[in-house]
């Protein structure tokens, strides 16, 4: 008998129903120094705090998609307890439009092994972090992640950390870019975490989510 290639033995040990989550890091040549070195340490606290729930550990999974020169996915699909914090490098430009596209393609084909595995899943979550404008042909995957998220395909939240272009970010998303007040990585990936925490506890997909408060600057 053939094995299913999409069989997944993460999904085979716990029947959990998940949450997705594809994180896509701005690690452009742009976030050399003390950015990269906080936005490594915001990801190293996600992967503490998440562990450290009982419920998120084992239904949040998470993907990394690095954006910083070229797109390139950081290992695999993973539960939450089982995350280890990829070690990011400064480097590039910034193909962002690229690096959404993968990722749509990425939830919609998660979608696909969770159903072949009988896995139920809350609509995926998709984090965008970046510092600064894309500097490839973005305009069209912009709109193509914007329709997708009407669509009920995912639900998309560009953050942009300082100086960022506010206004690009935006339209990445049907709620506007976001900026914390004088970013602080710390901050920004505690609000993901908890935000991903009380995701994680709904029953289905039309149960709105109440976020947790943060000092936001937005557009």
């Amino acid at each position: 008998m053939v094995q299913d290639l999409d069989f997944d033995i993460e999904l085979a040990n716990n029947q959990e129903q998940r949450l997705p989550c594809i994180l896509v890091l701005d690690t452009s040549y742009s976030m050399a120094g003390n950015s990269i070195e906080e936005l490594q340490g915001g990801l190293n606290l996600l992967s503490s705090e998440l562990k450290n729930d009982d419920d998120a550990s084992q239904k949040v999974q998470i993907l990394v998609v690095k954006c910083g020169g070229d797109v390139e996915i950081i290992g695999d699909w993973v539960d939450a307890e089982n995350f280890s914090p990829p070690i990011l490098r400064a480097d590039g430009g910034t193909p962002l439009g690229e690096a959404v596209t993968l990722a749509a393609t990425e939830i919609e084909q998660r979608k696909e092994v969770y159903r072949n595995n009988g896995i139920s899943y809350l609509k995926p979550w998709v984090f965008i972090i970046s510092d600064g404008a894309p500097t490839d042909s973005y305009e069209s995957a912009a709109q193509n992640l914007c329709s997708e998220e009407k669509n009920g395909k995912f639900t998309t939240f560009a953050i942009g950390v300082e100086n960022a272009d506010l206004d690009i970010l935006s339209k990445f998303t049907l709620k506007g870019a976001k900026k914390l007040r004088g970013i602080e990585f710390k901050q920004l990936f505690q609000w993901i975490s908890a935000s991903v925490r009380v995701g994680s506890q709904k029953a289905d997909d039309q149960q709105k989510v109440s976020l947790p408060s943060v000092n936001w600057e937005e557009v």
